[in-house]
């Protein structure tokens, strides 16, 4: 549950246009939001892995939200590129020849094959992110220890270190 909330949320604002400039940003905050989320949960020991497991997850569950919010959010990222470039030619006096058929473009079709390899790229590269995330929050909020516990973990002990009594 806490990989869903905090994909799902990093996924929704990381496809609003013009909060989506910071993208990875967003990414990386459901990765911490989703290993906070789990370490205030009543688990025995919150480890590292625990807390890369549900940023990764995270960031593959913002990476569908994302690409199916692109579809309808399409034709306002083509205005906007649109707008850019309109921008662009009024600063820029050596733009090729035939730039201005880039206003007269529109947006194609949707592809189920683009979208596949979309929505398959952005699971890679947000899950990378997410698990970023999930990392900075376990260091963040995992519980610390007493200051009287001891570490519980013994060293692993090498037979050739000890002497046989003779």
């Amino acid at each position: 549950m806490p990989a869903l909330i905090g994909g799902v949320l990093a996924g929704f604002i990381s496809a609003v246009p013009f909060l989506n400039c910071l993208c990875c940003l967003w990414i990386i905050a459901g990765g911490i939001l989703s290993a906070y989320l789990l370490s205030t949960q009543k688990i025995s020991s919150f480890k590292s892995g625990d807390g890369l497991l549900v940023g990764a997850l995270s960031g593959v569950i913002g990476g569908i939200v994302n690409g199916l919010l692109e579809i309808p959010l399409s034709p306002i990222y083509f205005r906007i590129t649109q707008r850019f470039i309109a921008s662009l030619s009024r600063f820029s006096p050596q733009l090729p020849p035939n730039w201005q058929e880039l206003f007269q473009m529109r947006p194609q079709s949707w592809h189920p094959y683009f979208f596949i390899l979309n929505l398959l790229i952005s699971c890679l590269i947000f899950g990378f992110f997410g698990a970023i995330g999930g990392l900075i929050g376990y260091s963040l909020f995992v519980p610390s220890k007493p200051a009287g516990a001891k570490n519980e973990t013994t060293p692993s002990e090498n037979q050739g270190d000890h002497q046989s009594s003779l």
